[in-house]
């Protein structure tokens, strides 16, 4: 039977010092291993990880990714990528804030004018299931008869300023639900439509 080193696995879910004595105090209590064993069956690790979910909420000292209030879960400081939240990465986590302020607003179409092919894909990504999304470039269709039906079928449009993008691309896109966003990574463009969503009545 295939078994890995204890100390490693709780340190791959984010626990160290104290806290590794807490999360192996847990795994003790639940029969999944015993104090002195410093190896653990691999058919173990999927309830392991399943314990942890449920009893413990993990998250770095972002003021995003603090726990809610009514968290009943045990909260664990850990490094930012072990955080349920943003999992060390800024993109995510402002796409993860976006996507509640989107849905909360009944606003669940977005329209993307720009981006590079590779912040397209992570968008569309970090959004799979949650928010569709459709992006004009320059090698749409560009002339307004042709983006008016998209802005008609989006819930907020954004265009991306400074990205892979041409004016005659964004030249039709105006309206309240239009905003421009200056900065080219996923987060800045997610953090303004969640900013957007929230400003709507």
């Amino acid at each position: 039977m295939k078994d890995t080193e204890l100390a490693k696995l709780l340190q791959s879910h984010g626990f160290r010092g104290e806290n590794l004595q807490t999360a192996l105090n847990l795994l003790v209590k639940k029969g999944l291993t015993r104090h002195g064993k410093i190896r653990i069956a691999e058919s173990k690790i999927a309830a392991v990880a399943r314990i942890f979910k449920a009893t413990f909420v993990r998250h770095c000292r972002k003021s995003k990714c603090q726990p809610l209030s009514d968290e009943t879960r045990q909260k664990v400081l850990v490094d930012p990528e072990h955080c349920e939240n943003c999992k060390g990465s800024d993109n995510q986590l402002e796409v993860q804030c976006m996507v509640p302020a989107m849905i909360g607003r009944g606003c669940k179409r977005l329209l993307v004018a720009g981006g590079s092919k590779g912040t397209r894909s992570e968008l569309k990504r970090l959004c799979k299931k949650h928010i569709e999304i459709r992006f004009i470039t320059d090698d749409s269709n560009v002339n307004g008869r042709a983006i008016e039906p998209l802005l008609a079928w989006s819930d907020v449009a954004v265009i991306w300023v400074s990205t892979e993008i041409g004016h005659k691309a964004t030249a039709v896109l105006r309206g309240p639900k239009v905003l421009r966003v200056t900065r080219r990574s996923v987060a800045a463009l997610a953090e303004a439509v969640g900013e957007h969503c929230a400003r709507i009545a």
